[in-house]
């Protein structure tokens, strides 16, 4: 059975910490772009192999290394680096070594067919760092905002790809007019990523300097992606 760290899987295969060299080695890791899965026999007899040896992708990250590689959610890495893959635990380790800039040559069984690819390392942006807790408050519009740190994203159940500020607390008596809700992520405002509430809250503060009606946020939220607007009061 898997482990709850392969279950998972919090994003970037460089950070399952248990199965990484020492933090400072770690730090140097090229950042995939890409959220895997160990397989089990159950899932490998679903596929139509006789072994359960590979590791599947559950996630690209859009942009990032593994998505301008070519890899798409569902191809089963089997070899990594000229290294064969059999478990999850192999990866992580193979990842591990990788630095930022090198390409690595990775083949991957998709549909029954082995497609070759060539990965470029990229390094972690930083709203793909984010471990700490941050909470802002917009007592104007009601909302309190955090950062997406790994507790934040299992408490709320938000998906690997989620990487922005999660709306915690909304209230009901300021927000009337609004269509937000606890537990959506903002993305963007004004079409500039965020990450971070002190962010939103700077954004807010120059739109209300300038006399702006609203702000135009992008939001990830449990119908999906849309478009929403905060009032700027």
């Amino acid at each position: 059975m898997l482990t709850r760290f392969q279950r998972l899987s919090l994003g970037v295969l460089a950070v399952i910490a248990a199965l990484l060299p020492p933090p400072a080695f770690a730090a140097e890791a090229g950042f995939t772009g890409m959220q895997v899965q160990g397989i089990t026999p159950a899932l490998a007899a679903a596929l139509g192999l006789e072994k359960a040896e590979g590791v599947l992708v559950r996630d690209v990250a859009l942009g990032g290394p593994a998505a301008k590689a070519g890899f798409m959610r569902g191809d089963l890495i089997v070899v990594f680096a000229g290294k064969n893959i059999d478990t999850f635990k192999r990866l992580v380790s193979v990842v591990g070594g990788i630095k930022v800039g090198q390409k690595v040559p990775v083949t991957v069984l998709r549909r029954g067919s082995k497609v070759s690819l060539t990965l470029k390392a990229g390094k972690r942006t930083e709203k793909w760092r984010v471990s700490k807790d941050a909470f802002a408050i917009l007592p104007a519009v009601g909302l309190t905002l955090s950062t997406i740190s790994g507790k934040v994203r299992e408490s709320f159940g938000l998906r690997w790809g989620s990487n922005g500020v999660v709306i915690t607390l909304v209230d009901k008596t300021k927000a009337q007019d609004m269509d937000l809700k606890p537990g959506e992520v903002i993305l963007q405002v004004n079409q500039d990523e965020v990450w971070k509430p002190d962010q939103v809250i700077a954004k807010y503060r120059q739109a209300k300097k300038k006399g702006a009606k609203h702000l135009l946020l992008f939001v990830d939220g449990v119908r999906g992606y849309r478009f929403s607007l905060l009032p700027v009061r």
